[in-house]
């Protein structure tokens, strides 16, 4: 499976993307440059999208035009009629593969610099599942097996409310370590099980843990091949 960083598009998708662009330009009132700026993007960048010079745009910077502007990718390729705020899932959510060192060493996963992120994920959601745009992806570790074998990509949703049963990514607020775990709510208590037998069980304290985020899907792909940045 090769992760993508680029998306191809044909003549009309560029036409319409071009003037799409544009158009959410005028409708903002806001200048090429500054729309650069906010996005932390080369304004030659978002002038060869507005001209429609740019045939395999990156994902990270169609994605950061269409949360800009909150509509979909697919609506900023295709058309104005489809502007429904992510409604649309003909196009699949491009979800970041984020590094475990990357994500250990944040505070907040939102605060992490994706305007160049190199390996995107295509996601298909499932009908009546939603995905908050802050989703990101981790590659299993050897020690996950054989929950989650070499091969297995996780994807968290840090928007969404933990429940019983959920397998959660926490980080020790001291260490900042990372872990998953299985959430057993018994109440008063949140016990965060193991999911490699064998390990200690832990309870959850908010002086001592932070849920980084809620796993909400699971992808196998036993020789997953990396992409290089172009």
């Amino acid at each position: 499976m090769k992760v993508i960083t680029e998306l191809k598009i044909n003549k009309s998708q560029i036409e319409k993307l071009a003037n799409n662009l544009r158009i959410l330009i005028k409708e903002k009132n806001i200048t090429e440059a500054a729309l650069a700026k906010s996005l932390d993007l080369p304004l030659m960048t978002i002038r060869r999208i507005v001209l429609g010079e740019t045939t395999d745009p990156r994902i990270s910077t169609l994605k950061l035009i269409a949360d800009y502007f909150e509509v979909s990718m697919d609506a900023l390729v295709d058309g104005k009629d489809k502007w429904t705020n992510y409604s649309d899932k003909k196009m699949p959510h491009f979800i970041p593969i984020l590094d475990w060192n990357i994500v250990s060493g944040v505070k907040n996963i939102k605060d992490i610099e994706l305007n160049s992120w190199s390996e995107w994920q295509p996601i298909a959601l499932p009908d009546k599942m939603n995905i908050s745009q802050h989703a990101f992806a981790l590659e299993s570790r050897p020690s996950m097996h054989p929950r989650y074998p070499i091969g297995t990509l996780l994807i968290f949703d840090p928007e969404e409310t933990p429940n019983d049963g959920d397998v959660i990514l926490i980080q020790t607020i001291n260490g900042n370590s990372l872990a998953l775990r299985e959430l057993i709510i018994d109440l008063p208590k949140w016990q965060l099980q193991p999911i490699v037998p064998g390990s200690e069980n832990l309870f959850y304290d908010e002086k001592e843990h932070k849920i980084i985020g809620v796993v909400v899907l699971t992808m196998f792909y036993p020789k997953r091949e990396k992409a290089k940045n172009i």
